[in-house]
């Protein structure tokens, strides 16, 4: 048995749910709702795909530090532990081959994400794809998703592991218990964001966009069938005509500019064109908001319903 097995059969016994990764990116069907057993974990150890997953169900939590500057991370860190220190006495602190972090513990009230600003170096173009953004973003069990916990986090084009995920103390989700993991209320999540952006503003660096706190808003069903989006590599085309072309092409890195919704946003490399259950949907890599056609917007019974998700039922 290979020791990516003994690590996913460690962590479902922990009382976790394990997934079949290709470094971040989980490659099982149905991954959203089909928790494996044991069986389907054995199964795994003969796969190619050497890197193992974790959802984040019921009470988990991840404070995701997508901070690239040791000293941003390490203010966070000692803040936040100053406020709640059982975080770092008894949760997880997952590194992935850099000086970004991910914080994992338990919440006393489900929540899909709170975000903190994004920030960039004075002087840095905050549309350039390359430009380092820095954030804090935690994740709830009421959005979908999963983070990457054991295995190469990164391979270069031959395919060679860059880097790995690791664990610091040696506690991992095979060695501690979910159980054991603290329960920080939902205000320390939003305090981490809160934090971060005193942090930062202190350090200097320039806030990209002021935009909404709180649980982000990452869909906007605001496009029309006229409306017009100006393309890197085919010009000007309504967003109609982009619905027929990405249906019939299937192109890879499609990228326009976002002045769709903001005219100073003329960078035709800043936005990614892609297709999926909401149909055409424009990623703004800034903001990370992703805009959709007017008529896919969710009903009204459905949001309603998500409405009463998000509630607690133990108040």
């Amino acid at each position: 048995m290979q020791a990516r097995t003994q690590f996913r059969l460690a962590m479902l016994e922990n009382g976790y749910w394990p997934l079949l990764n290709d470094c971040k990116r989980p490659i099982e069907k149905n991954w959203q709702k089909k928790r494996p057993d044991r069986v389907e974990v054995l199964s795994w150890d003969r796969s190619l795909f050497a890197s193992t997953g974790m959802k984040i169900d019921d009470d988990l939590a991840v404070i995701d530090v997508d901070v690239a500057d040791a000293s941003l991370v390490e203010a966070l860190a000692s803040a936040l532990g100053a406020r709640f220190p059982m975080l770092f006495g008894f949760g997880l602190v997952r590194h992935a081959g850099n000086v970004k972090e991910a914080w994992i513990a338990r919440v006393d009230e489900p929540f899909r994400r709170i975000p903190s600003r994004r920030w960039v170096r004075r002087g840095d173009d905050p549309d350039d794809p390359a430009t380092a953004k820095h954030l804090v973003e935690c994740f709830g069990s009421l959005g979908t998703r999963q983070f990457a916990v054991d295995g190469p986090h990164t391979r270069n084009g031959m395919g060679e592991v860059v880097s790995t995920y690791r664990f610091a103390g040696g506690m991992s989700p095979a060695t501690t218990p979910r159980a054991s993991l603290p329960v920080l209320p939902k205000a320390a999540y939003e305090q981490a964001c809160d934090l971060f952006d005193e942090i930062a503003a202190a350090a200097g660096l320039t806030m990209v966009k002021a935009g909404r706190r709180g649980e982000a808003e990452l869909r906007r069903f605001e496009l029309d069938a006229d409306t017009e989006i100006e393309t890197r590599d085919h010009g000007v085309i309504t967003v109609a005509e982009l619905e027929r072309f990405v249906r019939k092409q299937h192109p890879r890195d499609l990228r326009c500019s976002g002045t769709f919704h903001d005219p100073t946003r003329v960078r035709t490399d800043s936005h990614l064109i892609n297709w999926g259950r909401h149909g055409l949907g424009i990623w703004d890599t800034m903001t990370e908001t992703t805009w959709h056609r007017r008529e896919r917007a969710p009903s009204a019974t459905f949001a309603f319903l998500e409405q009463l998700r998000g509630r607690n039922p133990f108040k």
